[in-house]
């Protein structure tokens, strides 16, 4: 198979395409937004291998500002005040009500999400009357109050560790899918991975003497790490390494290409993601889109809430940061490379998949009543953050023609299809150990019987201490011995026990001096390095038939943008880098 064949555009949505608009559905029915659901990709970071060899993948000014312009962007499409496509009862002062901002437990994903929310929530300016209450925080109904840095928001995001089973919506959790791990390593036995890996291993071991000697050893010019050395070629080429720039555009556009085809057949299948009875198929081999399928459930079930909560109030503004990954799962499994062969290309840095719920109701306005036959759903994609990308609309699965939305029916119908859609189906597909799936409803009855014998014969015949008395008393009695001997120690040789405490921060000790110091945190009790604002939160995905952890997570954590600095915050990836 010959590169020239794969991808004829090597930039995702870089050349024409048929069936697109850049027009949003919404205003060509005259209707009104009622919910906006955003995926994002994290924004710029330095190449994953860096021109000295050592690990990358750091977030910096170059992504925090790609971030910010981009919230700024979809501030000025769905709340500024006279947007084309407000979302229907929103303002531009944020709203815990129904905004929500959610994100994998890593360092590279929080910081990405901290500056785009701060795009999308600017400063409130002071006034000193009411003229516009968009613009205006009231403290009571005569004064006015104004935050510091201009009357900055702070936009709460919630995050997960993957430990927790609503991280499985935000993050896909592939890392702990086993049968997504199979199903993607499968395609290194397929003929199309030979056949690409004889074809690319002349050119890629053309390109090792001039532009990554001296970084990568000899052995990664080969294929299977076609995306890690366009990584690095693109981020520092972007950075203006002049080794990097002497590289010829044919080359790293062919660069490009073996990427983006690599990356695709290991997150995407297209010949069974649109198939609706995917659930009974051979998961091994059809799973790898799993984090698509996971997307999908969380965009039909934030939809749905939205629409039974209380005067339509919950779910108007949603964000979500995924990878790549998911992103082509879901290109995948809605159809979309029938559109265009460039949504099997990976989507830049910042890229974005955005979900309209709207109305063309046109008497929302008068009695806030919607029809339900009014509501549709519209899906638009934009590759990257800069001014020129704008948002570009297509259909989704099997529209025809230029039909750019989707009744909301339908929408639900077809997501539903192909969508993962409780923690537990996921625990179940993926065939994952992760302590949340394990089901030990069956391991004893709860009533205490014996299927075998009854319950009286069993509980006569049962010998020995009860389990859990055995482990109250063991402890009781580990508890004295420890006390005896450390009495022994401290009167007999004066040595007495202290446990080591870190500082939370590097500017905890400044100004200390004089004044008593509150009680740090030993290292074993902290579960997230967090601002001084952070707090706990209930949020959660939703109810789930399998599991309701939503209510009662101690993981779902709220980090205050923007106090979480990375002196404060030392968030750890809950996996490597994308």
């Amino acid at each position: 198979m010959k590169v020239s064949s794969l991808i004829a555009s090597v930039g995702l949505l870089a050349g024409s395409a048929y069936a697109q608009s850049n027009k949003s559905p919404v205003l060509a029915a005259n209707g009104t937004v009622l919910s906006v659901f955003i995926l994002h990709n994290h924004c710029d970071r330095t190449s994953l291998v860096l021109p000295d060899g050592t690990q990358g993948g750091a977030f910096g000014a170059e992504g925090a500002t790609m971030c910010y312009q981009d919230g700024a962007y979809y501030w000025n499409k769905y709340l500024k005040k006279d947007a084309s496509l407000k979302v229907y009862g929103t303002s531009q002062i944020f709203n815990p009500d129904y905004v929500n901002a959610e994100v994998p437990n890593m360092d590279l994903s929080i910081q990405s999400a901290m500056a785009f929310m701060q795009g999308l929530y600017r400063p409130i300016g002071l006034q000193s009357s009411v003229s516009d209450s968009d613009d205006i925080s009231t403290a009571d109904n005569s004064t006015f109050s104004n935050g510091p840095l201009n009357g900055f928001q702070y936009a709460p995001i919630t995050t997960y560790r993957s430990t927790d089973p609503q991280s499985i919506w935000v993050a896909g959790n592939l890392q702990q899918c086993n049968n997504q791990k199979i199903s993607s390593a499968q395609y290194y036995s397929s003929e199309d991975y030979k056949a690409l890996y004889d074809e690319s291993k002349p050119f890629l071991e053309s390109l090792y003497e001039p532009y990554f000697q001296g970084v990568f050893e000899e052995f990664y010019m080969v294929f299977y790490y076609a995306y890690t050395l366009y990584d690095y070629v693109s981020q520092n080429r972007a950075a203006g390494n002049t080794t990097l720039l002497a590289m010829t555009d044919e080359d790293f556009d062919q660069l490009h290409v073996y990427a983006n085809h690599l990356q695709f057949n290991v997150y995407g299948n297209i010949t069974t993601s649109v198939d609706p009875n995917w659930v009974s198929a051979d998961l091994t081999e059809d799973l790898r889109d799993v984090g698509g399928r996971l997307i999908a459930g969380k965009i039909a079930r934030t939809f749905r809430d939205q629409l039974s909560s209380p005067g339509g109030w919950a779910n108007k503004v949603n964000f979500v940061l995924g990878g790549y990954d998911i992103m082509l799962s879901f290109f995948a499994i809605a159809n979309l490379p029938s559109r265009s062969d460039d949504f099997t290309g990976l989507p830049d840095l910042g890229s974005s998949m955005v979900f309209e719920l709207f109305t063309d109701d046109e008497t929302i306005d008068t009695d806030h009543i919607i029809d339900p036959s009014s509501l549709k759903v519209a899906f638009g994609f934009r590759n990257g953050t800069t001014v020129d990308d704008t948002l570009t609309y297509w259909p989704l699965f099997d529209a025809e023609g230029d039909v750019f939305s989707m009744s909301y029916d339908k929408f639900l119908e077809k997501m539903d299809q192909v969508a993962v859609r409780s923690v537990g189906q996921w625990c179940s597909v993926c065939s994952a150990k992760l302590d949340f799936c394990q089901d030990t409803t069956t391991a004893n009855s709860p009533s205490g019987t014996n299927t075998a014998g009854g319950s009286e014969n069993s509980t006569s015949q049962s010998h020995g201490m009860a389990p859990a008395v055995a482990g109250v008393i063991g402890a009781i009695i580990m508890l004295a011995i420890v006390g005896i001997v450390s009495a022994l120690a401290f009167f007999v040789f004066g040595v007495g026990f202290r446990r080591d405490r870190r500082r939370s921060s590097v500017l905890s000790g400044i100004g200390s001096m004089g004044r008593s110091q509150p009680k740090e945190k030993l290292e074993s009790e902290i579960e997230l390095p967090l601002s001084p604002t952070a707090q706990h939160t209930s949020r959660g995905f939703g109810e789930d038939n399998e599991f309701e952890y939503g209510t009662t997570s101690t993981v779902a954590t709220k980090v205050a943008s923007p106090l979480a600095s990375p002196q404060e915050a030392h968030f750890k990836a809950w996996e490597s880098r994308l």
